[in-house]
């Protein structure tokens, strides 16, 4: 109970510096802000370079069915991204990365509150959104499925499909 409420801290006060963020730089400033960010730091190692590394390890050991290791990386991974966070600020496809590897250590509730979090700063992402709906597919939340399908009715991509046959096959 105490780590839910301490995770629920730390991404409301995440949320919070991107929308003081957001209103202080405009429209599109946080993304003029992770561009610039990246082209100052080209040379450095960032907290989202080691975390990106380290998922795309976990990625690899998992595949090998070394699950122990993998764990150890998908860990590493989600402390490397939210020190980006605090640092640059909170952006939906760190986020989005948090929960994928939330998902795959198998912690599902933390998985869908960084996915739920990441959708409120961009509701039309489609790899969150397909994340999302899969994992609500295999709980068997089929409302939930139908509402993420909604936010993704204009989207003209083949996910969308997808989910749908998922549905009716279900």
């Amino acid at each position: 109970m105490f780590k839910k409420i301490f995770f629920f801290i730390i991404i409301f006060n995440l949320v919070i510096t991107l929308n003081l963020f957001a209103e202080q730089s405009g429209r599109d400033g946080a993304v003029e802000s992770l561009e610039s960010h990246f082209k100052q730091n080209k040379t450095k190692a960032t907290n989202l370079s080691k975390g990106i590394t380290h998922l795309k390890k976990a990625i690899k050991l998992q595949k090998k069915n070394k699950n122990e290791k993998a764990v150890s990386f998908y860990n590493k991974a989600i402390d490397y991204f939210l020190e980006y966070n605090k640092e640059y600020g909170v952006y939906p496809d760190t986020l989005y990365y948090i929960g994928f590897s939330y998902e795959n250590i198998g912690d599902i509730e933390n998985a869908i509150l960084f996915y739920l979090i990441a959708l409120e700063l961009e509701p039309k992402n489609i790899n969150i959104n397909i994340q999302l709906a899969n994992i609500y597919l295999k709980e068997n939340k089929i409302s939930r499925v139908n509402e993420i399908l909604n936010q993704l009715k204009d989207c003209n991509c083949k996910e969308y499909n997808e989910i749908k046959n998922k549905i009716t096959k279900n």
